[in-house]
């Protein structure tokens, strides 16, 4: 009983052990799909806008249809890194992240993994060499799927001052390159536009 009476005790002290850490600090859960400004710098609303108009374009323009026509299968994508040529820190492989989950539950297109092949070799080695894996299950060499096309891309971003006025300009560009040809097969860009006004000096 004695026990249960710290237990207790130091339970409902919780409460105020935190409100005397740091009485000033406050949070709540925000809902992920609102708008929200901040600050003057790329937020999760911008990358979320850009996405979905990225996505939409290449699903929809003739790319897709004419390798469908020709080859009877969905292409096999790779991605490459996504340029950051912006002044901020921006987290573009999340934005690479972000766009391969949703052209992937798309069910039009077919990825391949290029960041894990290190990984996934090191699996089948083990697989096929250790003596540790029955033979039934080994996963045999020589049979990943090639990938058709290159996705790549980057981030500018253009910045204008005029004494409390600030405007700042994202673009994003994606493009397509078949990997066989060369070709450059689908580009598109999005350019997003805030403005910004500060009634003191300085930014």
């Amino acid at each position: 009983m004695k026990f249960r009476s710290i237990l207790i005790s130091s339970v409902m002290g919780l409460p105020a052990f935190f409100s005397a850490c740091d009485p000033a600090f406050q949070a709540e859960y925000s809902n992920p799909d609102a708008v929200e400004i901040v600050d003057d710098r790329w937020n999760e609303t911008d990358a979320r806008k850009t996405a979905e108009i990225l996505i939409s374009s290449m699903l929809s323009k003739p790319w897709l249809n004419e390798f469908n026509r020709a080859h009877g299968q969905k292409p096999i994508l790779i991605v490459d890194d996504i340029e950051n040529s912006t002044a901020e820190h921006i987290d573009t492989k999340a934005i690479g992240e972000a766009l391969l989950h949703e052209l992937i539950n798309s069910g039009q297109i077919r990825f391949v993994d290029a960041s894990r092949r290190d990984k996934i070799l090191k699996e089948v080695k083990y697989q096929q060499e250790s003596g540790m894996v029955a033979e039934a299950s080994r996963k045999k060499t020589g049979r990943q799927m090639g990938a058709d096309f290159l996705m790549g891309g980057g981030i500018s971003t253009q910045v204008h001052m005029q004494g409390g006025l600030k405007t700042v300009s994202y673009t994003t560009f994606l493009k397509l390159t078949n990997l066989e040809t060369a070709e450059v097969v689908w580009t598109e860009k999005y350019d997003i536009k805030k403005r910004f006004k500060r009634s003191g000096a300085g930014w």
